[in-house]
This record gives structure tokens, sequence and C-alpha cells, in this order.
């Protein structure tokens, strides 16, 4: 059975919650026959009211962002379900990667970043000691990088990126997306002032045509105006031709990083 078909249809037994999880988030097992697979599950009774994010429709955002993903052929988000569960509601439910250690965000001594990383910004430890955050200079997460600026991602820590057994990477935790006004905050700030690639514009293209789409056809997991918001963003970012620098009127890193 197919990963799409189990989360929707399967049995869920509910494991525990999820440590440190803002929303009560709940770690899950989902079971069809002989098949069983891990997953989290973002009930929708557990959402809190953020004050710039009130109407406690994160899991929606999350929702967007996966169908956004899957839109643009991208794979980053993990399969993604809206679904009932007995006793809880309607909840979010997203398969469970089982992560392994990766090395896309660090932060590390200036001395000890690889000259192939891209450097975003320094500070002072604890002990006082001058640190530098700096991330791959990976194609995936470039990619990743823009589809952040178009969905105005205000949350993207260093582990919210993670990598399987197989060293793919995978992209996690949306709900504080697609907000109207700029509130970008992101760890991958690498690429700030380098022009556009032919392969930048093309995914551009494709994220233009499907929020064109959805306009169209009155997607039904985000406001109008947040969607008319997204292209206006989008074609900023293609009149600039260029990774835009963050703005002032909004931290530009998370905190914390991870």
């Amino acid at each position: 059975m197919e990963i799409k078909s189990l989360l929707s249809t399967g049995e869920i037994e509910i494991e525990g919650l999820v440590p440190d999880s803002t929303n009560g988030a709940l770690k899950i097992l989902v079971t069809n026959g002989d098949e069983q697979i891990a997953a989290i599950a973002k009930p929708d009774v557990s959402i809190r009211p953020l004050w710039d994010f009130p109407n406690m429709d994160l899991n929606k955002r999350e929702y967007a962002t996966f169908l956004f993903d899957r839109k643009l052929n991208l794979g980053f988000v993990p399969e993604t379900v809206i679904r009932d569960i007995s006793g809880i509601g309607n909840a979010l439910v997203q398969h469970w990667i089982r992560e392994t250690e990766n090395d896309l965000i660090i932060v590390k001594s200036s001395d000890n970043i690889p000259k192939s990383y891209l450097k975003v910004l320094q500070g002072y430890d604890e002990l006082n000691k001058l640190i530098t955050l700096a991330h791959k200079d990976d194609q995936d997460l470039r990619k990743l990088c823009l589809i952040d600026l178009i969905i105005n991602n205000a949350d993207r820590k260093g582990n919210h990126l993670i990598t399987d057994a197989n060293n793919k990477m995978w992209a996690i935790d949306h709900g504080v997306s697609w907000h109207e006004e700029p509130k970008i905050r992101t760890v991958l700030w690498g690429w700030i002032n380098q022009e556009f690639k032919d392969s930048d514009l093309e995914l551009l293209s494709l994220a233009k045509s499907t929020l064109e789409d959805w306009l169209a056809n009155d997607f039904p997991y985000l406001e109008k105006s947040e969607i008319e918001c997204a292209l206006e963003r989008l074609d900023e970012l293609v009149k600039n031709n260029r990774f835009p620098a963050p703005g002032s009127e909004w931290p530009a890193v998370p905190w914390p990083i991870f």
C-alpha cells in the first residue's frame, strides 16, 4: 500500500506526545494489515492561537506547503494527509522520517567552517566565543530557500531540515507560513545577492503557474489574499533576478537556530 493510502485509511495507535511540541503533536503508528509506519499527528484541537497567526489554521498552512511541494515536483515534505482520528477529531498526519545526523546547517568557529559552505552570520556563544552559522551550498537547499521565500516561512530552523538513511533531505514544520506580511525567518541566507540560475527561474515559473491555478480554482487551504501576496513576493524575486537580503522589519534568523 502507498504511504498516502496508509496514512489516510490505516488504524491509528497513539504512542505519546512528541517531546517539546508546542501544539500537542502526537507520535503515532498507522497500521493496515501487515503494513505499519510511524507518523506524527497534529490535532486541530491542540493548536494554540499565535499573535500573528490567530485563526488556529496552522495545519491548513502546513498542508498547503505539502501540496505546493508536490506541485513543484520537489518531494522535500514528507507524505501528508488531513484526516479524522477517532476521539481526537480532525488532524494533520505526516509520515515520520527516521532521521540521521547531517551537516546541512552548522555552527562552528569561523576557522572550522569548510570553504564549500556559505556563511550566514556570526555571533558569540555562552562562553563569549565567536561562532559562525553556515550551511551547505547544496542544490536542494537552494530550491528550498526559494520555496521559503515564496511561502514566507517564518520559522526555518536548522532542525527542520533532516536527512534519512539514504541521505535524502526532508523539510518539516511549515505551519507558520503564507502570512501576508513579510515574516521570513530562515537559516538559509547564504545566497544573498547571488543571481538566479536558469534552474531557479524554471522553479519560480512553475511556482507561479501553481499559485495562479490555486487562485482560479478557489484553493481551500489558504485565503485568496494570502495566495495573491505569495504571487507578489514571487514576482519581486523574478524582477530582481537574485536572492534577496533580509529586511529590517522582522528578525532574519529564527531563535533558537536549532
